[in-house]
């Protein structure tokens, strides 16, 4: 099965075990995430994967590793994510948000790859990963760009501090070219494969296009001071990929279900999640403990829930 990778110049069956031996976490399983998990399974890298999100049409189009029964039918990204990879590695799923709350299940990988259109979340794991030491690898694809850094010594906080999470282009405002997202994860995932067999990549910021930038790190308040905001924040309400997705993450209980079946349309219903149409917005229950609604902002988004199931 891997007579191709050892037959490579660089690489052997020593570099084969170290894959083999490692643990990588993939954060946000859409268009990048998926294809990063897909190379680094193939690799027999053991995964963790996080993602909040279901399937819906569009991510046929997205992503080779998704059916269109799986997005007809609404699976969590998560699970449908591990039925595909665990033919080829070990995978844990989690369907949920990587939060302050969660990230501790992050604690004994080797490395984090980034796969979310997500500014929230990359703090997140820039922070995690100064408090930990386990370097991050940041991927990004919107329209037809693709960026990819490897982030170890330097901090991705120095750089995107100024930016607001909510002021990006995202996946749904801008669109996104099913290549350029491919070609940003494999450059992404090849970053890993190299991290892992001792092989560490430069730490520069790289383009689908060719291009590779130096990035300083200044020191900011994450790596110079310490000052881990994110990691101790309590929000519970959060965006989603989209302009107009929020996440509320709260134990509704089986009586939001049943309200939502009620007053709403149903799209899809299974183990995981029901989801409906409601006065021409979406809203989405998982039986988790936790809503996604189309909604103008996150007071509107709550506003929502409560007119929806009383609370």
């Amino acid at each position: 099965m891997y007579s191709r990778f050892k037959a490579l110049q660089e690489f052997g069956e020593t570099e084969l075990k170290q894959l083999q031996n490692s643990k990588v976490a993939v954060i946000g399983l859409g268009a990048t995430g998926s294809a990063i998990a897909e190379h680094l399974a193939r690799h027999g890298v053991d995964l963790v994967l996080f993602d909040r999100d279901y399937l819906e049409e569009n991510d046929v189009y997205s992503s080779n590793i998704y059916t269109p029964e799986e997005c007809e039918k609404s699976l969590p990204k998560a699970v449908a994510a591990e039925n595909y990879l665990e033919k080829f590695t070990e995978v844990e799923s989690f369907n949920e948000s990587l939060n302050p709350e969660t990230v501790e299940k992050l604690e004994d990988v080797d490395l984090m790859v980034d796969g979310t259109d997500n500014m929230e979340t990359r703090f997140l794991l820039n922070e995690f990963s100064k408090k930990t030491d386990t370097p991050w690898i940041y991927t990004s694809a919107i329209a037809e760009k693709g960026y990819s850094m490897f982030l170890d010594s330097k901090c991705f906080n120095c750089v995107f501090e100024q930016v607001s999470p909510g002021a990006l282009d995202t996946c749904e405002s801008a669109g996104i070219l099913r290549e350029t997202s491919t070609t940003a994860a494999s450059i992404s995932a090849e970053k890993a494969v190299k991290y892992l067999t001792d092989k560490p990549p430069k730490e520069t910021l790289d383009t689908t296009d060719g291009q590779s930038f130096e990035i300083e790190s200044h020191g900011c308040e994450v790596c110079e001071y310490k000052n881990f905001d994110t990691l101790n924040s309590k929000k519970k309400v959060s965006s989603v990929c989209g302009e107009n997705k929020f996440q509320i993450e709260k134990d509704f209980g089986e009586e939001a279900y049943e309200s939502v079946k009620e007053a709403g349309n149903i799209i899809a219903e299974n183990e995981y999640l029901v989801r409906a149409k409601l006065d021409r917005r979406e809203i989405v229950f998982f039986h988790s403990g936790r809503a996604i609604v189309e909604a103008e902002d996150r007071g509107h988004a709550e506003s929502i829930i409560s007119e929806t199931i009383g609370v």
